[in-house]
């Protein structure tokens, strides 16, 4: 038994670590992709754009499955904003694909870090507040029907979620255990 979790912790750090690699990879894309400034005709819509929820920002390192999972319902949410009609975006198809298959891969391998039914209270609370954050970046994109504003707004957003999640990994137990 203590072989089995050594090995699933070690497993799970390595996982860790490819997510933290992709994440800035993500953020690399994304930086390509947005321009250094939000374009001068879409400042009245960030400044009108608030989210009516925040990521979480109150996990801590001895909630790790409530941290594992608000990733993992990060990295959910982000690949159905992006699966949405992105034509005003300055994505080429290829990009998008490797974005979201990059995403959907991050995603199957944090699922091995999860306990089968996170059923606690506290994980479902951080998963809707996620779940919240990002219906709010999709209700936008639909009221100002996915325009380029629109997905500028979202991208800036979604930047902060890698940043975020960056965040959140470092603050995983046994995260050290890197190879």
């Amino acid at each position: 038994m203590v072989l089995v979790t050594e090995v699933s912790s070690q497993d799970c750090s390595q996982v860790l670590s490819r997510l933290q690699q992709a994440n800035q990879a993500h953020l690399e894309l994304l930086n390509s992709k947005m321009g250094s400034t939000i374009p001068q005709q879409c400042i009245n819509d960030l400044f009108n754009f608030s989210p009516k929820e925040d990521l979480p920002t109150n996990i801590n390192a001895s909630e790790e499955e409530n941290a594992k999972s608000a990733i993992q319902e990060a990295l959910q949410q982000t690949g159905h904003i992006f699966k949405q009609n992105y034509t005003e975006t300055a994505w080429d198809e290829d990009s998008i694909r490797a974005f979201l298959a990059g995403l959907d891969q991050q995603n199957e391998n944090l699922k091995t870090c999860l306990s089968a039914s996170p059923r606690n209270q506290r994980i479902q609370f951080t998963r809707l507040k996620v779940k919240k954050y990002f219906r709010n970046l999709s209700n936008l994109l639909k009221e100002k029907a996915y325009s380029w504003c629109a997905w500028e707004i979202v991208q800036i957003q979604v930047k902060q979620c890698f940043l975020w999640i960056e965040m959140i990994v470092q603050i995983i137990p046994n995260y050290g255990m890197k190879e």
